[in-house]
């Protein structure tokens, strides 16, 4: 009756496989033997735990056989890789060298399912030794230059002696205090007493420390510079700053929304923004203040509507306006037989209950007209308003 070893191998017993124990010993050698000593294996992991199955009786291949585990995946994060314990039918414990390549994006840490382990960071590559019941690093001593790649080293001692000291000396770290003065050979004077940065006057080629009453002149220096024109001029063009007197006159496009005219002055012929729009009155309309002072709808209501006052869809007219404001709307309503009409008045999305010319409000419209109703819209605190609204036939 065969047998199995620490690692799996077959152990023939005596006088059995009669013409079948070269394949035994094949299998032995090229699989079980081969992956021990010099195979290599690509095993996938992933961020949680990825345990390498093992049988104690087979010696046909298996992973946790090889000596390279080269690790595989794109998980992220951390990861565990469970080595069996069991060996020799479970007679014994698993007992193995690995060299550890992990070439996945998840750090893994190598260990029993019980036991401790080590780590193997992503993109790094560890030997570790599988004792039966922890899993170790394998070599924890290096003698010599045997290291071609950088060594990152965060802290402790280089051939026992601590790195860094209080005191600077050649060829040593110096830990250096807030009140440490660094001074001697290789650090030059320039920089232990680094002279002021510029002199008392101007010069070609060099920084110059300048008073408060300190003048600039000199060439490369421009004369605009030296002399700046004024910013603006006496009438606007475009693209360029214009300085205003007392008397000037601003207007064109661009000078709109919410300017202020005050102190008595005259205004001639002011000119309202109206936007005209083949859509029938019903629902809610938000009328945006920011883009017009009449609203006409030249298509029939089709039915009793809500208006809601507003700046913008993105903008409030609470936030356009201060208390003590006013603004006057215009909204002109089409109707052809049925006598639809305005029932809510809103600002925001608040329904505010407006005062109507008359004392009381419309209870229909006007049949074959256009009503134009007249909204006065006084703010009086933080989001509160007073609303004159008025109803005219035109016909």
């Amino acid at each position: 009756m065969s047998t199995y070893s620490n690692l799996s191998v077959e152990l023939i017993g005596t006088g059995e496989q009669d013409g079948t124990w070269g394949t035994t010993t094949n299998t032995n050698l090229g699989t079980a033997m081969e992956e021990a000593i010099v195979g290599t294996v690509d095993q996938a992991v992933i961020a949680g735990d990825t345990t390498l199955t093992w049988s104690t009786t087979s010696n046909a291949t298996q992973v946790a056989r090889h000596l390279r585990l080269n690790l595989t995946g794109s998980g992220g994060s951390t990861g565990n890789l469970i080595i069996p314990t069991a060996a020799a039918g479970g007679a014994n414990t698993f007992q193995k060298n690995y060299i550890v390549n992990n070439g996945s994006t998840t750090a893994i840490t190598v260990k029993t399912a019980s036991g401790t382990g080590v780590l193997v960071p992503a993109g790094k590559s560890a030997c570790v030794y599988a004792d039966g019941t922890n899993v170790d690093y394998a070599i924890d001593y290096l003698s010599g230059s045997v290291l071609s790649s950088d060594v990152d080293i965060t802290g402790g001692s280089i051939d026992g002696t601590a790195i860094g000291a209080a005191t600077p000396s050649t060829g040593s770290f110096t830990t250096l205090a807030a009140s440490s003065t660094v001074s001697g050979a290789g650090f030059t004077t320039l920089f232990a007493s680094p002279p002021a940065i510029g002199g008392t006057s101007a010069g070609a080629g060099s920084f110059t420390t300048l008073s408060a009453s300190s003048t600039v002149s000199g060439t490369g220096f421009t004369t605009l510079f030296a002399s700046p024109p004024a910013i603006g001029g006496t009438s606007a063009a475009a693209g360029s700053f214009t300085t205003l007197s007392a008397s000037s006159t601003v207007s064109g496009s661009g000078f709109s929304n919410y300017a202020q005219v005050n102190n008595y002055s005259t205004f001639v012929n002011g000119l309202e923004k109206v936007t005209i729009s083949a859509t029938a009155a019903t629902g809610t309309i938000n009328y945006d203040t920011d883009t017009q002072s009449v609203l006409y709808y030249t298509s029939a209501a089709v039915g009793d509507w809500t208006i809601n006052f507003r700046d913008s869809s993105g903008a409030t007219l609470d936030s356009k306006m201060d208390t003590g404001e006013a603004i006057t709307l215009v909204h002109l309503v089409t109707l052809t037989g049925a006598e639809y009409r305005n029932t809510t008045v809103q600002v925001d999305g608040v329904g505010i209950t407006p005062e109507w010319q008359g004392g009381s409000a419309p209870t229909e419209g006007n049949a074959n007209s256009i009503d134009s109703y007249t909204y006065t819209i006084i703010k009086t605190g933080s989001a509160a308003f007073t609303i004159l609204a008025a109803l005219t036939q035109f016909a």
